[in-house]
């Protein structure tokens, strides 16, 4: 699994504090320290709504569809993934669940393979891909790219990192944390993906 940030609204924190600002017609009152602080202040106070004027893309590669048909539920981000109905994609892997092991997953990998030369089959015998992709596995890896605000991020970090959540989403969640936490401490910093 690989998750990327490709792009983050410049100096994210300067401007969420800034629009803060604008409702008490404050601006005067900026500085870096007085925006950190403002922001953790709406936060604890649930005031989100001003995160929403930071955005970040991230690129996903490595996940299982079926993580990204958990992460695509999130319907204020906006995503875009790889078209098993355009691109060949017998060469992806499945991704490997934990909790299969030894033998388990050796049987996992020998149905995936049948599969995968199935799908390869089927597309020499003139079948479209969007048909052939019907024979892979919920589990075979695929790539996305997610935009969303920071308040949605919040959102996502602590609903899909929380200890309840799958463990392949978690991971993206932490990988997601781990990388805002560099770009906007302030507005991640409280966040926590459990282990």
């Amino acid at each position: 699994m690989r998750v990327e940030l490709l792009s983050v609204t410049p100096d994210a924190e300067a401007l969420i504090a800034r629009c803060a600002r604008i409702s008490h017609r404050s601006e005067g009152k900026a500085s870096p320290e007085a925006d950190r602080e403002l922001i953790r202040k709406l936060i604890r106070w649930g005031h989100e709504s001003v995160l929403e004027f930071a955005h970040a893309v991230f690129l996903i590669e490595g996940i299982s569809r079926a993580c990204a048909n958990q992460l695509t539920r999130h319907r204020l981000a906006s995503f875009v993934q790889e078209s098993q109905r355009y691109v060949d994609v017998r060469d992806r892997n499945l991704v490997h669940p934990p909790s299969l092991k030894g033998e388990l997953w050796e049987k996992a990998l020998r149905l995936h393979e049948q599969a995968r030369l199935l799908y390869e089959e089927l597309l020499q015998e003139g079948i479209p891909k969007e048909d052939a992709r019907y024979v892979l596995p919920i589990g075979t890896e695929t790539r996305l790219v997610m935009c969303a605000n920071f308040r949605e991020l919040r959102h996502i970090i602590r609903l899909r990192g929380s200890k309840a959540a799958q463990w392949e989403i978690r991971e993206v969640a932490r990988r997601m944390l781990e990388l805002m936490r560099k770009e906007a401490p302030s507005v991640f910093c409280d966040l926590e993906v459990e282990a």
